[in-house]
């Protein structure tokens, strides 16, 4: 489904409650669509604290060695779900900042189905295009990854655990295993329903704000464009990829700006982070690098492509 503010001239004759059914159907769909994944998470994260031979500790050592690398590489994966997997693991200590950032940085979202689209159009980019621009993306994302917990990892050490979040959330941690799906269906559900309503709420706003507004020509000078598309892909959604991909494949930004912008969407990543983990300085040191990073991978896409 394209985003209600991609729709042209026939969004701008959309009001009242056909804008607000478009925007609540919108964000229904990004949070549906990310609940196997999440439930997933969940449900691991629940068998990692029943169990007596694993622990989020060993999860965390192999973590710190293959978890970037893992971790760029499901994120090229379009689907929103996985980067709230990964914040959500980060949160409970189970995976390094860098694992979660690699995830960051590497989701996709809606950029690929949307590139694979364009191969039907006469204006649209070539199967080599697609598989650089995908490629280039994980590795960034897997380099990234590692940097950050190389100059980072030490200031995400903080007391964090399983057991503690469970505790926090109220999920009956301490209950007979066979609660482990409910418990785990319980934190997937209250998740998706924050993702629903924040969803809802974006794409209502750009509805009547309209991202078509932001200058092509401002866009694509070099650094103001990567900061700008950087800070542009913060925003919490999963349909800021299919702005920005768009944006690329109509001329209207280049290759750095494609990577700023897409680099720091995390899309539902950020909203379950801010939402399970309680350490508000970790938070905002987890947007600064996904934004600094970002901006820096843009303006050298940008230095190397021209």
């Amino acid at each position: 489904m394209t985003p209600l503010f991609l729709h042209g001239a026939a969004s701008a004759d959309m009001t009242g409650w056909s804008a607000v059914l478009s925007a609540l159907l919108d964000g229904l769909k990004d949070g549906l669509l990310s609940i196997p994944i999440l439930f997933l998470a969940y449900l691991l994260m629940e068998l990692l604290e029943r169990s007596s031979r694993l622990n989020e500790g060993l999860l965390r050592r192999y973590s710190r060695r293959a978890g970037p690398a893992l971790g760029g590489l499901l994120g090229i994966v379009p689907q929103c779900g996985i980067s709230g997997a990964a914040a959500t693991l980060f949160s409970t200590g189970s995976i390094t900042v860098g694992t979660m950032l690699a995830v960051f940085f590497a989701t996709s979202d809606e950029m690929l189905p949307i590139f694979l689209s364009s191969l039907t159009e006469s204006s649209g980019i070539s199967w080599k295009t697609i598989v650089l621009i995908t490629l280039s993306k994980a590795a960034l994302g897997i380099l990234l990854g590692y940097l950050a917990d190389l100059l980072f990892g030490r200031w995400f050490r903080a007391q964090k655990s399983i057991h503690s979040f469970c505790e926090r959330e109220h999920c009956d941690c301490d209950e007979e295993e066979g609660s482990v799906f409910l418990a785990a269906l319980r934190h997937t559900l209250k998740i998706a329903a924050m993702l629903i309503a924040v969803n809802f709420a974006l794409n209502l706003l750009f509805h009547y704000i309209g991202v078509e507004r932001l200058s092509g020509t401002v866009l694509n000078r070099p650094v103001l464009g990567e900061l700008i598309l950087a800070l542009f892909g913060l925003i919490p959604n999963c349909s800021v990829s299919v702005v920005v991909t768009e944006s690329y494949l109509s001329g209207v930004l280049g290759l750095g700006g494609l990577f700023a912008g897409l680099l720091s969407n995390a899309g539902i990543g950020l909203l379950v982070l801010l939402r399970t983990n309680r350490n508000w300085k970790e938070n905002a040191a987890v947007v600064a690098i996904l934004y600094g990073f970002s901006v820096l991978a843009g303006i050298a896409v940008t230095l190397l492509v021209g």
